[in-house]
Order: structure tokens, then sequence, then C-alpha cells
């Protein structure tokens, strides 16, 4: 097991979960439980920390993370999503909390 990406924020670790998850990477998010009750924890040993299960996963999924890291952001506005009313970025056809499907996807082609 290899960690790859620790950050305060559990939405963003999530997020990033979702990514590996869709590429059929096996992961998982340590610290998963603190991000409730110790969100105002300043030490990373707290943070959730997003790891991949098997080391050879490990630069695969690190070019992918990147690939989505250095992405030029969205000109769509993010959107509620109607199954879980979690924030939802823009450029996210599905909700990365529950999975649901956005009805509208429709994007004018730029």
């Amino acid at each position: 097991m290899r960690e790859i990406y620790v950050h305060q924020d559990y939405t963003r670790v999530g997020y990033y979960k979702s990514v590996l998850d869709e590429a059929g990477i096996p992961n998982l998010i340590r610290n998963d439980a603190t991000h409730s009750s110790l969100t105002e924890m300043p030490s990373p040993i707290f943070f959730p920390a997003l790891c991949v299960l098997h080391d050879e996963d490990y630069d695969r999924a690190m070019k992918l993370l990147g690939e989505i890291h250095c992405a030029q952001p969205s000109d769509l506005p993010d959107w509620q999503c109607s199954k879980c009313d979690a924030e939802v970025p823009g450029n996210f056809d599905s909700c990365w909390q529950c999975g649901f499907v956005r009805e509208n996807t429709t994007a004018s082609p730029g």
C-alpha cells in the first residue's frame, strides 16, 4: 500500500478516490473517520490520505491524478446533486459522492 494524496479537505480526497475507482485502481482513504470529528486538527497525521492498495498501481494512479490536477478549470458552473445534495464541480457529469449522473449535461462545444 502506498500513500498518494493527503489533504485536510475530505472532499478533494474523495474526488480523487472516485477517479481511481472509475479507473479500476484499488484504493482506500486512511483517516476517513477523522474528517467529521477532527476537521480542525492542524496536524497532517490526522488528514484523510488516499492510498493505492497495490504498489504496482502507484505510477498509473499518480499519472491519472496529475492529469486532473493540472487540467484547465471548467467554464461550467458547479451544480447541486439532486440525489445527495453534494456540490459538484461543473466539469463533472456525475456526482463525486454518490455517482448520480447529471440530467442536463449539454455543454456547448468550445
